[in-house]
């Protein structure tokens, strides 16, 4: 459960005793195997995404207005690196999200550096840990110097649309518009997204080891589209998602994946269920898992999934704890 911080951290962190500030995050470590030939069980952070901290102020004006900001770090806990497998020159990314945003009820308008939802509801594992069946490559990416408007759900119909404003004119700027319904049982997603490409200097400035050239910055800006789907009827929910994405500068398909899945409660556990297709590859990716609720924070699970291309099935046995 997040944790509301006293007055005093308050003053401290926004300087407004009348802002509420909140402290949430989470630890998830496994025993896993990633079924590569010869490969050796270890323990292991699992999945970065879910092991961080995030501090949000949120403050009142009135009128349906509020002003909020977030810091969001993530970390390997068991390294105590910034973020899992990253060069010790990512270390300047030490705040992976940042930014500040105004709701009313016309929207919300939001900027700083945070990353976009991309299919990730749609699919059963939650595009968590390393067993998932997940198909979004090319899409739901986090960019700098980013500005997202968010309209007002109306009938149940709403839009993000932004774009990333680096100031260069050598780096070629993202954009996206996400349009969703959601509509008791069943929601959609529609989506398109363009990355953005950075020079060689952009690379380097953030922290990136110098193996990018600008010629090669260039040619990794892509542009995705995404479509996901799911309908809850109660004993299971169903979803999936189709993702596919092109070079920018020759339309040449990089990526073309779909998904679908399943949940289903049973008690305090979870059933997972999943399948992938990368059909510009050939792989397919078969998983099931089952997630089991210690607390309303606090969970076990275990998961395992089969890659085509993989000597041995993927496995992982973990607990994770949110606050």
């Amino acid at each position: 459960m997040k944790k509301t911080l006293v007055a005093i951290a308050a003053l401290t962190l926004v300087g407004a005793a009348s802002a509420q500030v909140t402290l949430s995050g989470g630890v998830r470590a496994a025993f896993q195997n990633t079924g590569v030939a010869n490969a050796e069980t270890t323990i292991h952070t699992n999945d970065v995404a879910s092991n961080n901290v995030t501090i949000t102020a949120v403050e009142d004006l009135g009128g349906g207005m509020k002003v909020s900001g977030q810091y969001h770090m993530r970390n390997d806990i068991m390294t105590g690196e910034v973020s899992a497998g990253r060069p010790a020159t990512f270390t300047n990314q030490l705040w992976r999200n940042s930014s500040v945003w105004v709701d009313a009820n016309w929207g919300q308008v939001r900027l700083g550096r945070f990353g976009l939802a991309g299919l990730y509801a749609f699919d059963a594992f939650g595009a968590t840990g390393i067993v998932s069946p997940y198909a979004g490559n090319g899409i739901g990416s986090r960019y700098t110097n980013m500005l997202q408007y968010t309209t007002p759900t109306v009938s149940g119909l709403s839009a993000q649309v932004g774009v990333s404003m680096d100031g260069s004119t050598a780096n070629e700027d993202a954009s996206w518009i996400y349009i969703d319904y959601a509509a008791g049982p069943l929601a959609l997603r529609v989506l398109s997204e363009k990355s953005a490409s950075l020079t060689l200097a952009a690379y380097a400035a953030m922290g990136f080891l110098p193996a990018v050239t600008a010629a090669t910055a260039e040619a990794t800006q892509t542009s995705g589209t995404g479509v996901g789907a799911s309908y809850n009827f109660g004993v299971a929910k169903l979803m999936g998602g189709y993702a596919s994405s092109k070079a920018t500068a020759t339309s040449v398909v990089t990526g073309e994946q779909y998904h679908i899945g399943a949940t289903a409660p049973f008690g305090a556990a979870m059933g997972k269920a999943g399948y992938m297709k990368n059909q510009t590859t050939g792989v397919d990716i078969m998983a099931v898992g089952v997630d089991y609720n210690l607390s309303k924070t606090a969970l076990v699970f275990a998961d395992i999934g089969k890659t085509s291309n993989l000597a041995n099935a993927t496995w992982q046995v973990g607990v994770h704890k949110k606050f």
